[in-house]
């Protein structure tokens, strides 16, 4: 890898995502501006997502493995995600761990297919530009929010079943997270959506063994 980094694999600061609240708007360009300092090696392990992600703190510590770090960006959307996805590709990733869409459902103007469809998106952005990336697509996990339950359990269903056609292995985190209701399983969670220790456990446990590979 060059010694000198393009800049242009970073989004410009004045980006605008359509689907990003105020509050996202302004810390995007902030963990942008983070990324630019810290880069990414090649061959490194990546978990890109939303707050959920970022909440993790230090991956490399999370799973034991100094190679993984953190691309998490509260707020951040499908979109946003799609943004940025050129430091992924320039860096190479062994394995990139995808957990986003969540964001997205909560907006009433986003539906389960758009969703689904800018996941493929991104799949196929880091498959085509690093082909021998590992691409981990983990289902969306659930809320205590009702009126969005049905939407991530379609959005789930639809990665379910294009995993077979498409260039990424499906991990089905949701399933451990649920309760009986559909909802987010409040031991696992602070708030209904965000993790608390407990639920960064799990979470752990359930891809422990795919990063020891």
């Amino acid at each position: 890898m060059d010694s000198e980094i393009p800049d242009n694999i970073y989004p410009d600061s004045n980006i605008v995502i359509s689907t990003h609240t105020d509050f996202t708007r302004s810390h995007y360009p902030k963990r942008i501006k983070a990324f630019k300092e810290n880069p990414l090696n090649v061959n490194e392990i990546v978990f890109l997502g939303n707050s959920i992600t970022e909440q993790g703190g230090d991956w490399g510590i999370r799973v034991n493995n100094s190679k993984a770090r953190n691309r998490g960006i509260s707020g951040d959307t499908t979109e946003g995600v799609l943004g940025r996805l050129a430091e992924i590709i320039y860096f190479k990733p062994k394995n990139v761990f995808i957990l986003i869409g969540i964001n997205d459902l909560f907006r009433d103007d986003m539906t389960a297919s758009m969703v689904f469809n800018n996941i493929l998106s991104i799949v196929n952005q880091i498959h085509d530009g690093s082909a021998e990336t590992k691409i981990y697509v983990q289902t969306i996990l659930p809320t205590t929010t009702s009126n969005i339950k049905e939407k991530i359990q379609l959005t789930n269903q639809m990665l379910d079943k294009s995993e077979s056609d498409q260039p990424y292995e499906l991990i089905q985190l949701y399933t451990h997270f649920v309760t009986e209701e559909n909802a987010m399983n409040m031991e696992m969670s602070v708030d209904g959506v965000h993790l608390n220790e407990n639920g960064y456990n799990l979470w752990v446990k359930n891809i422990k063994n795919l990063i020891d590979k």
